[in-house]
């Protein structure tokens, strides 16, 4: 089964309200990685930065870009062996 990674991919500039949305429409697998129009990672943004951004003062008027998480942990595809795969399942990675 391929699995398809853009239901996960935002567009910097889109509104926290069409974030959250899609944040919803995910369930289990709530996050999303912002990208710029050229599609290059700008950082991810899951529930609690959503929690977390309005705790400092955010709302509904701010855009996904205010509340990403710059320099999220990712993968590369071929680059870790399974064991590596593994290791970072059990500590919760997604």
């Amino acid at each position: 089964m391929i699995y398809n990674y853009q239901k996960h991919l935002i567009e910097s500039g889109k509104s926290i309200k069409e974030g959250l949305q899609r944040l919803n429409d995910l369930a289990a697998d709530a996050i999303l990685f912002v990208v710029c129009s050229e599609g290059k990672l700008k950082g991810s943004i899951t529930d609690g930065d959503v929690r977390r951004g309005f705790l400092r003062g955010l709302n509904m008027e701010n855009r996904v870009d205010d509340f990403i998480q710059e320099n999220p942990k990712f993968i590369r595809k071929g680059n870790y062996t399974i064991h590596e795969l593994i290791e970072y399942r059990t500590k919760n990675f997604k």
